[in-house]
């Protein structure tokens, strides 16, 4: 199944953490919210989210580096578009939004390995002893385990992740051949 979700209770928790460091901030809630690999996260751009009026978008689509294709519609929540009321209205629009220290040297947005550090120490904080099952991935895959354990609908969460089939997702999301054979069990007609 690779790298472990977090929970919601994990989630928010962290948010409450986080809550005043904007980069760490904005990194949770939005890479939450819009499900994408790290590679694409990282290169999003104020632009992405704010519309050029400066209002917040209420839905965003990325092209995925990847796969080359565009993302449906993803939906900020209340707790996205308040990490960026709060930590980017105001910023160059053509700005990457999750930069370090050092950007404003560089220009460029933080790498992967950085995303990973500071999720290894989120789950730090939080009390996890072994951080190892832990990763960017882990932020992708949190809101879409939580809709699949909420909806069983693995075609949406398919679509949300931007799967090219849904044996994709059902293995992303560790659905086994027992998970089916147990719901298949539990149904009697």
């Amino acid at each position: 199944m690779g790298k472990n979700p977090l929970n919601e209770n994990a989630v928010k928790t962290i948010r409450r953490l986080v809550q005043h460091n904007p980069l760490h901030s904005l990194l949770l809630n939005l890479g939450c919210d819009l499900m994408l690999r790290a590679s694409d996260l990282l290169r999003l751009k104020v632009e992405d989210v704010i519309t050029e009026e400066g209002t917040i978008k209420d839905v965003v689509r990325v092209k995925q580096k990847k796969t080359g294709k565009v993302t449906i519609e993803i939906p900020l929540s209340d707790n996205s578009k308040r990490a960026i009321q709060e930590h980017l209205l105001g910023k160059d629009y053509d700005k990457f939004i999750f930069t370090g220290q050092k950007s404003h040297y560089t220009k460029k947005a933080i790498t992967t390995n950085q995303y990973q550090r500071i999720i290894k120490s989120w789950m730090r904080m939080i009390g996890t002893e072994d951080v190892s099952g832990f990763s960017s991935h882990s932020i992708r895959k949190s809101k879409a385990s939580l809709l699949y354990s909420k909806t069983n609908n693995v075609e949406a969460v398919r679509r949300l992740l931007g799967h090219k089939n849904i044996s994709a997702t059902s293995s992303y999301l560790g659905v086994s051949d027992a998970d089916a054979t147990a719901l298949a069990k539990s149904i009697n007609i």
